[in-house]
């Protein structure tokens, strides 16, 4: 009787696999051989399938895509043939008004080939399907400027027509950033925003540095595929302003430059206001007071700066202002309008005598004028009274004709200076051009300045004087116009 050991027994069972016979090994083999083959030829048969399924997929893709690029191509071709019947078959909608607005659009399209402004090339730079609904993004040449044009399609029955736009398939959102600026849009409005995002940084920084908003706060602006929309700040978030999208409102856009000038011109008094607010603390002067035209004033000599397109008519005073006193004196002007502050707040600003100022006073005397025309189309007769000095006998007496001429056109002002007086009260010289009786003269005005009396009032002391300031002079101190001399 023997003990064999573990050692032992373990050796016997290596022993044992290693004299197995080689079939089993062999059939082993086979068989995975074997899964490994069918897997291989199942996983080919799926993927061949799925690029079939694609290649159909894309297929028919082509088709529907090509389907629509030929719609559109016939409708150009009715454009040009001048076929109003071929045209209005390819059109299709719910509302019948769209019919009356392609019509119009017919018409609209042959009075442009009639003055040979509009060529249709027919290339087409994108054609999209997105299940039922079709965007085509084609070229129009108008006026000899290359222009990008958008018309959107429904795939019926029958086949694509036009219909409305869609302006919730305009792309996916996108979004870019310049420093403080950032501009969000879709697809389509990609040209469109590389534009307003280059000029609008540059305005926005422009504006800070003029007025003095050192720490210029960030800003959003946002591309929004709706042709009602009006350039309006977001009033749940007030640093974020909404432009409509120029393709949208217009169906094309300029390649030449996607941003109209309409837009651009909505945009930049948008980002003046809010400039001057930042100035100002969004202070809002009541109406008619001499700071309100300075505010105002401010902000449109701003917004046609950022454009290049000023006009000096209007903006003299600001020009002058920042031409003779720098831009400190702009944002120093800002930050000292109040609610009623007079004209004399600009004196006060740059710490000088109002009569030693170096300004352009042709626009704030042009606008006194305005805003009497304004109170008598009003019939505002109390509003009116208050900007004379009816003490006087004389003054009551043109005020009545001022009144009755209500319908002619304002005096126009040529040149205005301010001096000082002897008994101290400055006094601006003004020429006009006499609208009635002297339209082929011109009058030299004297205007007396006080500035006693409260600040919100600005008072006649004749046809052509204006006493600023409010106060009310003395019969005494009436000063009439001098003889009218001939023109320039």
């Amino acid at each position: 009787m023997s003990i064999e050991l573990d050692w032992q027994i373990g050796a016997e069972r290596i022993q044992e696999r290693a004299i197995e016979s080689p079939e089993p090994r062999s059939q082993r083999v086979r068989r995975r051989k074997r899964l490994i083959l069918f897997t291989m030829l199942l996983l080919f048969f799926i993927g061949a399938s799925a690029l079939l399924a694609l290649l159909r997929l894309k297929d028919v893709d082509n088709q529907l895509r090509q389907g629509l690029i030929d719609t559109l191509q016939a409708e150009l071709a009715a454009l040009r043939a001048g076929d109003y019947g071929d045209f209005m078959l390819l059109q299709r909608s719910a509302d019948d008004n769209w019919y009356i607005v392609q019509g119009e659009r017919f018409q609209h399209y042959q009075q442009l080939k009639m003055a040979r402004a509009l060529t249709l090339s027919g290339n087409v730079f994108d054609a999209t399907v997105d299940g039922l609904r079709g965007r085509v993004v084609f070229e129009e040449v108008l006026d000899g400027v290359p222009h990008r044009a958008v018309w959107f399609y429904w795939r019926y029955s029958d086949g694509w027509r036009h219909v409305p736009s869609d302006y919730t398939f305009w792309g996916e959102p996108r979004a870019m950033r310049d420093g403080a600026v950032t501009v969000r849009y879709r697809q389509l409005d990609e040209d469109s925003a590389r534009a307003l995002l280059e000029r609008a940084a540059r305005w926005w920084r422009e504006g800070c540095r003029v007025l003095g908003n050192s720490a210029c706060p960030a800003l959003e602006l946002e591309l929004v595929p709706n042709p009602a929309l009006q350039v309006a700040w977001d009033s749940a978030q007030p640093d974020r302003l909404f432009v409509p999208s120029p393709l949208a409102r217009d169906d094309r856009l300029s390649l030449i430059d996607p941003l109209p000038h309409v837009v651009e011109d909505a945009v930049t008094a948008a980002l003046a206001t809010r400039q001057v607010d930042l100035a100002s603390g969004g202070v809002r002067p009541r109406r008619n007071v001499d700071a309100a035209w300075l505010h105002q004033t401010l902000i449109e000599w701003l917004a046609a700066t950022y454009t290049g397109r000023v006009d000096m008519s209007r903006l003299a005073f600001v020009q002058s202002l920042r031409d003779s006193y720098g831009d400190s004196a702009l944002a120093a002007v800002a930050r000292a309008l109040s609610a009623d502050s007079d004209i004399s707040m600009v004196a006060r600003a740059l710490g000088q005598p109002l009569e030693l100022l170096s300004l352009d006073w042709r626009p704030f005397f042009q606008w006194r004028l305005e805003v009497e025309r304004q109170l008598i189309v009003q019939n505002d007769l109390e509003s009116l009274q208050a900007l004379w000095d009816m003490s006087d006998a004389s003054t009551r007496t043109l005020f009545q004709q001022r009144l009755s001429a209500f319908g002619q056109p304002n005096a126009q002002v040529l040149a205005a200076a301010i001096t000082a007086a002897a008994d101290g009260v400055p006094r601006a010289i003004v020429q006009v051009r006499a609208p009635i009786k002297l339209r082929r003269s011109s009058s030299v005005c004297a205007m007396a300045l006080g500035s006693a009396a409260p600040p919100d009032q600005l008072r006649d002391l004749g046809e052509s004087s204006l006493a600023l300031f409010g106060t009310p002079l003395p019969t005494n101190r009436f000063l009439m116009p001098s003889k009218p001399f001939s023109t320039f």
